[in-house]
């Protein structure tokens, strides 16, 4: 039994070009839309639980790195698969992205230790202590905001206080 047509009837088309069409199962058989991917679990889960669906949905979070928070990134069955209706149908939501352990930057020199909060997708800012000129901390880490080992989501901001050499004050000549 055909269901929709993509193009619709009657449309002209070129020798070898697709035609999409959807089959239905018979009566009492749905395929899960794909229109529920990116939508948020509400939307999506009323969706799939109205006619002509009514599907019995279950919810399941999982991290994800590009998907919004709160929106659904799959389903299993998978999308397109025909299913009696009444059936169930679990929708996976992002979680948001999967959390990081925060490294043990202290002692590392600052382009090091900006460059492996990069890798990790953490953002950074700095703040400099003045040390004098021969202390062996100058342009290394000296602290960090974020203790080593604790869970930090991507996009998180780490504080990373980093040493620099004190400036000698500028000198002028004794009035002669």
């Amino acid at each position: 039994q055909v269901g929709l047509q993509n193009p619709a009837g009657r449309t002209q088309l070129a020798k070898g070009r697709t035609v999409s069409v959807n089959i239905s199962g018979g009566t009492g058989q749905g395929a899960i839309p794909t229109v529920v991917i990116g939508q948020t679990t509400e939307a999506a889960s009323a969706f799939l639980q109205a006619e002509p669906y009514t599907f019995v949905v279950t919810i399941a979070e999982e991290a994800n790195d590009t998907a919004v928070k709160g929106t659904v990134v799959r389903t299993s069955p998978v999308v397109g698969q025909l299913l009696d209706k009444g059936a169930a149908v679990t929708i996976y939501v992002s979680s948001g992205p999967k959390p990081v352990s925060m490294p043990n930057l202290v002692g590392q020199a600052e382009a090091d230790a900006v460059a492996r909060l990069t890798t990790l997708k953490l953002d950074n800012s700095i703040v400099y202590v003045d040390l004098e000129p021969t202390s062996p901390n100058i342009g290394k880490v000296i602290s960090q905001g974020t203790k080593a080992g604790t869970l930090v989501t991507p996009g998180t901001e780490i504080v990373l206080t980093v040493g620099r050499a004190t400036v000698a004050p500028a000198t002028t000549p004794a009035p002669s």
